[in-house]
């Protein structure tokens, strides 16, 4: 099924809807988004960019942090690294959208300082440099780390997006989760187009 190049108002609000409800309807959701494909005209990074912020703004639902870190915790903030490549995206995606009680929240970070209160840190693809100090400052912290920076995984990364045939999908390193106490759903790990140990 061809996604049109701009996803519009409808299929945003479609996206959004099914970011919320039992996990068996999130994960029957999160597969059908593998149905869409980016438009082959000139406009296929935008395209792209708002699939991969459908991905994004579920996988919060497919996640547990150790109580801990969100008995503290009266929002779920969904941080993305400058430059933000999602635009307002990510934002329409989780507006009015909460995990039990809490809101989603969406900001932009630029530096480890601001990562304290964070939950799931997008980091854009580019050179590892440039991703190395926030994700170093991630790594000890209780943050699902999620890029479509090829060589991710071996960064230490824990969820890598990959664009395949025009499609979505994404491959896990579920021993950086592990290390910081994170658990994700065996639904999620079922539909990962590959679950790795990794270097954490």
């Amino acid at each position: 099924m061809e996604a049109e190049t701009s996803l519009g108002s409808n299929h945003m609000t479609r996206l959004r809807g099914a970011a919320v409800g039992p996990r068996g309807v999130l994960f029957v959701s999160l597969l059908a988004a593998f149905l869409f494909r980016a438009s082959p005209t000139g406009q296929v990074p935008a395209a792209e960019h708002q699939l991969k912020a459908a991905f994004v703004s579920k996988f919060p639902q497919f996640t547990e942090w150790p109580e801990s870190t969100l008995s503290r915790r009266q929002q779920i903030e969904l941080c993305v690294a400058i430059p933000n490549p999602f635009g307002r995206a990510l934002r329409e995606l989780t507006e009015g959208e909460r995990l039990g009680s809490r809101p989603l929240v969406v900001r932009t970070v630029d530096s480890p300082q601001e990562l304290e209160s964070c939950q799931l840190l997008f980091l854009p693809a580019g050179p590892p440099s440039e991703r190395k100090i926030l994700l170093d400052g991630a790594r000890t912290l209780p943050i699902l780390t999620v890029s479509d920076a090829p060589t991710f995984i071996e960064e230490g990364g824990m969820v890598a997006l990959r664009m395949l045939d025009g499609r979505v999908r994404f491959e896990i390193n579920v021993n950086a989760a592990r290390q910081v106490g994170l658990r994700l759903s065996s639904q999620l790990l079922q539909l990962a187009l590959s679950v790795r140990s990794g270097t954490a």
